[in-house]
């Protein structure tokens, strides 16, 4: 009987997801069909590479995601690549969420973009070369310690002589105050 149940379990999972594979060649324009589509009776189809959305039609709307690449639906909701690359490879997915009370499915499609036909011209880039800088190290040198320690300390006695003459001021203000308390 369990083995009724695995068969059985196996077909439907066979009938819910399949696998079709496409090869192309560079610069050729791809339309990959999902291979569970079968009527536009559903919630949303989405395309995705790997992972990663790539656009979906949901009630009659479609809604692109920021793929990498333009795309399109094709004819019969599938996935329009124009002049695809080598880097356009890999495995595709058509993920069709179905209408309460039906099945969802998914579909693969294997895409292989031959890249012994893509060569892209290369255009050459002009070598401009700088002659106003030059690329030797600046020397550096350092202050003699002596005009260092000489800056420390005026700097040091700048600030006690400041701190003097404000203790000072205070002092005289102070007693000036207070002078005028005992007269008045």
């Amino acid at each position: 009987m369990s083995q009724v149940i695995l068969f059985i379990s196996l077909l439907l999972v066979h009938h819910t997801t399949q696998t079709h594979s496409e090869e192309k060649r560079c610069n050729e324009d791809a339309t990959l069909k999902c291979p569970v589509f079968s009527t536009e009776d559903f919630f949303s189809l989405t395309w995705y590479k790997g992972d990663t959305p790539i656009i979906r039609r949901r009630k009659g709307q479609t809604q692109p995601s920021n793929f990498s690449r333009d795309v399109d639906f094709g004819e019969d909701l599938s996935l329009f690549l124009p002049k695809v690359k080598p880097e356009d490879s890999g495995t595709y997915k058509c993920d069709i969420r179905a209408n309460v009370g039906q099945r969802n499915k998914e579909g693969f499609v294997h895409l292989k973009v031959n890249d012994t036909e893509c060569v892209t011209p290369t255009e050459p880039t002009p070598t401009v070369l700088n002659l106003t800088r030059s690329n030797q190290i600046c020397p550096v040198e350092d202050f003699p310690f002596m005009w260092t320690a000489a800056g420390y300390l005026t700097v040091a006695f700048v600030k006690v002589l400041l701190s003097l003459i404000s203790i000072q001021t205070i002092r005289v203000v102070s007693s000036r105050h207070q002078e005028n308390i005992l007269r008045g």
